[in-house]
């Protein structure tokens, strides 16, 4: 554990958020599947429409592979090895630690981009629709996850500039 340096807990902390975000995410396009928003007027998510369609895979592919990346940049940063095999490695962890918030900004977007009609009926439609409560919290839910795929990206990107372990002196 001493030998462990900043860039270790913000990558950890990067992974916690990032599970948290995916976790939310899921309740959410669960919760919110054939969820009328306003009124009877639309429906938060609608998996006919193409940015649904769209933000499905994307998300869940995204955040899959940006987990599996920042687990191993830590994984990996923590094995001895010399020489040639001790460069490649280093060369994947940094490779892994570029990858993981690129994905995760990706995954962010995309669930925003699928999320803007339930939202925009939920919270920014006419006073005289009645928005239903199971919709104001999937919308929270939405923005919730939202934030905790913007914090994984934000730490992953900060992590990747600091040393997984400390230099051995």
């Amino acid at each position: 554990m001493k030998k462990q340096g900043i860039g270790t807990w913000i990558c950890v902390a990067a992974l916690v958020f990032a599970i948290v975000g995916f976790v939310l995410y899921g309740m959410a396009v669960s919760a919110g599947t054939g969820l009328t928003i306003a009124s009877g007027s639309d429906l938060f998510y609608d998996m006919t429409r193409p940015e649904d369609t769209a933000m499905a895979p994307a998300v869940v592919s995204c955040s899959i592979i940006a987990i599996i990346c920042l687990v191993g940049a830590i994984v990996l940063s923590q094995l001895q090895f010399d020489g040639v095999v001790s460069k490649v490695v280093n060369v994947c962890v940094t490779v892994l630690r570029i990858a993981a918030p690129a994905l995760l900004v990706i995954a962010l977007l995309y669930f925003a981009y699928g999320s803007f009609t339930g939202l925009g009926w939920t919270f920014f439609s006419n006073e005289e629709l009645e928005i239903y409560p199971a919709a104001k919290a999937v919308g929270t839910q939405v923005i919730t996850g939202a934030v905790f795929y913007a914090l994984a990206f934000i730490c992953a990107t900060v992590a990747a500039f600091f040393r997984i372990p400390k230099d051995e002196k």
